[in-house]
């Protein structure tokens, strides 16, 4: 895992390998859906 490009942009989820596994971008997106959730359900309360 390469790390530097979050100096320059916001990153939400690190994604390991290169190139990442099937398996590591489908528990990429799922970590970022439940973030996703997570701000959502703070910022409707």
């Amino acid at each position: 895992m390469v790390r530097g490009c979050d100096r320059i942009v916001p990153v939400d989820v690190y994604v390991p390998g290169c190139p990442p596994t099937a398996e590591a971008l489908l528990y990429g997106i799922l970590q970022l859906q439940d973030k996703i959730r997570r701000t959502n359900t703070i910022a409707r309360t």
